[in-house]
């Protein structure tokens, strides 16, 4: 008698490696999909975090200059008074998106100013908050007239210029 498996009972075998091979490579999918880091390198909340942080520094950079160019205005407390009136060499104006009130997965909003006695503008405060909270960032950021950058877990707006949480360097 022959010990040996017929050609049906090899292909049978073979068939159920290949579907044991292949659920464990959905189940590590599926496990992966989960984690941070994946989800960061597939759905970009790292990267649109990131350039609201950039952006909120581009705005701060964009406020002084209006400032020192306006003396007798202050900051802007409006974003698009921070267009510059140089013509662009490039059809996409990063700046001009960027002031649109929305870019990169945030939306960019002018909180709150201070005007002294001769109407000058001497503060501002800007927040920039997920325009998809959950995908296309978790938390808020936001910025005031000396520049310094905040953060709120909970993507809010008013509870970052409420509480403050400094954004590490």
């Amino acid at each position: 008698m022959s010990t040996t498996p017929s050609g049906a009972e090899r292909r049978d075998g073979s068939r159920w490696k290949s579907w044991g091979l292949v659920s464990a490579i959905l189940i590590i999918l599926f496990v992966l999909s989960w984690t941070p880091s994946f989800h960061d390198a597939h759905f970009g909340v790292a990267r649109h975090e990131s350039n609201a942080v950039g952006s909120l520094s581009k705005i701060n950079e964009l406020e002084r200059q209006y400032a020192r160019t306006h003396v007798d205005k202050g900051f802007a407390c409006k974003l698009p008074l921070l267009l510059t009136t140089e013509k662009k060499n490039d059809e996409y104006d990063l700046v001009a998106s960027l002031l649109s009130g929305e870019h990169a997965g945030y939306k960019f909003a002018v909180g709150t100013c201070a005007v002294n006695a001769s109407g000058i503008t001497v503060s501002y405060e800007i927040t920039a908050v997920p325009a998809a909270p959950g995908r296309t960032g978790i938390r808020a950021f936001c910025t005031d007239q000396a520049g310094q950058l905040f953060y709120d877990e909970g993507g809010s707006g008013p509870q970052c210029l409420a509480l403050r949480h400094a954004l590490p360097n």
